[in-house]
């Protein structure tokens, strides 16, 4: 559904990303992972249209069309909320191709847990409730393709397990591919089929299951312990923490161990 090959792109003379290239196939569920500054939110702006890649090309196939069967959920506190819309009129607007019903729009609110804010502004909702509100929007858009920029960004631990069950509804009764960046390493392992670890360049593709303790660490460049995952809401899910030693985060392909990970690159 979705091939990217060699995607590079520069802000002036600064490098963002170098050489990306992986596959998405309908109903993958992708977790990209990295440190802050590694180029998550560059290469899902990329995807979704809203930046050109400075080198490097991405096919969709024959039968995708960008405008209607993508779907891109930015950070939360992109939401443009200057206008005085309320829940119901900012869907409406936001999708009048559609042509929506008054129920489908109930059944999508509902869904996604913010059915009793349908009446409020949205500058009077709180960041996860807006964020509730883009996953109602997208659950009407009905995408082959969703991107999803930190999501969890605002939830507790129920509000995050309540996503998630949005998302593989979305996944197993639309055939939804799911791209999705997030902090919160064990939720986006527990979720996800496939993981890329991003610093700049890509790092690791694979299946979930085989990532490993040796590849956070060398995608963070910091020691596994100095990485807070976050377990049973005891911690804020959205909370990520780096070391404090001094080192270079920035990624150098050259620090990886071959002998080590070469089992577990995509070839």
């Amino acid at each position: 559904m979705l091939h990217l090959k060699n995607i590079s792109f520069h802000y002036g003379e600064k490098p963002i990303l170098q050489n990306i290239s992986f596959d998405v196939m309908a109903r993958d569920t992708l977790g990209i992972l990295g440190p802050n500054g590694g180029g998550k939110s560059t290469l899902m702006k990329i995807i979704a249209g809203l930046l050109k890649p400075s080198s490097g090309d991405i096919f969709f196939d024959s039968f995708f069309n960008v405008n209607k069967d993508l779907s891109y959920i930015p950070q939360s506190n992109e939401l443009n909320t200057i206008f005085p819309l309320k829940v119901t009129e900012f869907l409406t607007i936001s999708l009048l191709n559609k042509k929506l019903t008054s129920d489908e729009i109930n059944h999508a609110l509902n869904l996604s847990g913010v059915a009793h804010k349908k009446d409020s502004l949205l500058q009077e909702l709180s960041g996860g409730e807006r964020q509730r509100v883009l996953i109602a929007r997208s659950i009407l858009e009905s995408p082959k393709i969703l991107l999803l920029d930190e999501p969890t960004k605002g939830l507790d631990g129920q509000g995050i397990d309540q996503l998630l069950k949005i998302l593989k509804e979305l996944k197993e009764k639309q055939n939804t591919a799911i791209i999705i960046i997030d902090h919160n390493i064990n939720e986006v392992v527990r979720f996800c089929d496939k993981i890329l670890c991003l610093n700049k360049t890509y790092h690791w593709h694979d299946h979930s299951e085989l990532l490993t303790k040796n590849i956070l660490e060398d995608i963070y460049h910091c020691e596994f312990e100095h990485l807070k995952l976050h377990e049973g809401g005891k911690h804020n899910h959205h909370d990520h923490i780096f070391c404090q030693h001094d080192h270079d985060h920035s990624h150098d392909p050259k620090a990886v161990n071959p002998k080590k990970h070469k089992y577990l690159f995509k070839k």
